[in-house]
């Protein structure tokens, strides 16, 4: 009995670390929506996911020679409070060469 209690105390204890999210978490990113690029992801898989952005903007290039640019999706409905992919808030994701370094979500979206 003793054996059950101990296992008992050490499975709750290991959940003491979860983060419950708030509702604003909640609401802006349900569960399934977590950004879907990490750094270092090449203009291909991006491109296959999200199509063509909206703009490309040159920013000239690194010492090494690659070209930087960034990429700009507008949100596409811009009242729902869901942010996913760029539904309902401008993308903007930065490239050096091939790969993304950068990726940031605009607040309030403008056009």
């Amino acid at each position: 009995m003793k054996i059950a209690w101990l296992a008992l105390f050490i499975l709750l204890a290991g959940c003491s670390d979860m983060h419950t999210p708030t509702v604003k978490e909640a609401m802006t990113h349900p569960l399934g929506t977590a950004p879907p690029f990490t750094l270092g992801t090449p203009k291909a898989k991006v491109l296959e996911a999200w199509g063509n952005p909206d703009y490309v903007v040159a920013h000239g290039s690194d010492e090494l020679g690659n070209t930087r640019e960034e990429w700009i999706y507008h949100g596409r409905v811009q009242s729902l409070p869901i942010d996913y992919e760029y539904v309902s808030r401008n993308k903007h994701l930065f490239f050096e060469g091939e790969n993304l370094t950068r990726c940031t979500t605009d607040e309030k979206n403008s056009r």
